[in-house]
């Protein structure tokens, strides 16, 4: 069977842990290291975040069609919008500061929550009620996003 839309998402959420946990390994003046991960970092959650937004999640909680699933989505969002402004933060900052290693971990924290319940509730909740074929033709979408924006 074709590859669905959740595998697609959840190797992305691999690729980010590994970067962020790459960029945490790197010393206070391996700034060009850092500024590389950093942007690596933004453009793959820029292109994820908003593919959900502007497809997955709307798909989701009309799929599914309940209280559960618009509550779930509704979070799912507030994480991003967190997410988004500690990357515009992290992006004014000196990148050889301490203070940007803290934000850079406060991020991967706040990230690995929202990972997990996707990971462990909105998608297994998806596959159940998420069409086979639609989850093909998102994953399809994403594709063609994701190379739209590299």
């Amino acid at each position: 069977m074709a590859q669905q839309i959740y595998e697609l998402l959840q190797k992305d959420h691999e690729a980010v842990k590994k970067a962020l946990t790459r960029l945490l390994e790197t010393s206070n003046g391996a700034e060009k290291t850092r500024e590389d991960l950093f942007q690596k970092v933004k453009q793959e959650l820029e292109v994820h975040t908003k593919f959900e937004e502007e497809v997955f999640y709307p798909t989701f909680r009309e799929d599914k069609g309940d209280k559960e699933a618009r509550e779930e989505v509704k979070d799912a969002l507030d994480e991003h919008k967190e997410a988004k402004q500690m990357l515009a933060k992290l992006e004014k900052m000196d990148k050889t500061s301490d203070e940007f290693i803290e934000t850079i971990r406060e991020l991967q924290q706040a990230l690995e929550h929202h990972i997990s319940d996707e990971e462990d509730e909105i998608f297994p909740q998806a596959r159940e009620t998420v069409d086979d074929d639609a989850a093909v033709e998102m994953a399809e979408r994403y594709r063609e996003m994701k190379k739209r924006a590299h």
